[in-house]
């Protein structure tokens, strides 16, 4: 029953692994869209993911690993209610940043500006998307070329490649041996 059970979760998720795969397909090495941030909010929020998570001479930042367009589709495609909460984090930068656009700003200003913010909601909110666009799933958009986990060190084995537990690790030598 156990089984049975067990089956019918994971045939019930397949087609969310599906969608997700195909969106990374479609996605992975093309020109990206954006859905939910017009061109000038995509600009300063790029502006936003680049000052958390900054590319250097030692591995990439936000920007190169696309945080921008995993945001983007999670507030397109999941939770479309944070879209005002984005939208308003990113007027109230706008606003301390006047009369200059916050992405106009030297890097210096710019991390004087996100200190302000650092103890609001929509700071958390974009600092949270942005870590989650950097080192999520690429499913999603962002971590491009798991450039993320890479800069991490994390090797993504995936879930699906034995030995699944210790009942595989003894079945494997068995196999080899008998192949």
């Amino acid at each position: 029953m156990v089984t049975g059970a067990g089956a019918a979760l994971a045939l019930g998720a397949m087609p969310k692994f599906a969608a997700a795969h195909d969106h990374a397909k479609r996605t992975k090495g093309t020109d990206r869209k954006l859905t939910t941030f017009s061109e000038a909010e995509s600009k300063e929020l790029d502006a936003i993911c680049e000052c958390l998570i900054p590319g250097d001479e030692e591995g990439p930042g936000a920007r190169e690993a696309g945080a921008l367009f995993a945001i983007d589709y999670v507030l397109t495609h999941f939770e479309p209610e944070l879209q005002p909460k984005f939208r308003k984090a990113l007027t109230d930068l706008a606003t301390e940043a006047a009369p200059q656009k916050f992405s106009d700003l030297p890097a210096e200003r710019q991390i004087e500006i996100l200190k302000k913010y650092e103890t609001t909601e929509g700071f958390n909110l974009l600092r949270n998307y942005t870590i989650f666009g950097f080192l999520g799933d690429p499913s999603y958009g962002g971590n491009i070329d798991d450039m993320g986990w890479k800069y991490i060190g994390f090797e993504n084995d995936g879930m699906f490649f034995p030995p699944f537990g210790y009942y595989d690790a003894e079945l494997l030598p068995a196999k080899k041996d008998g192949e």
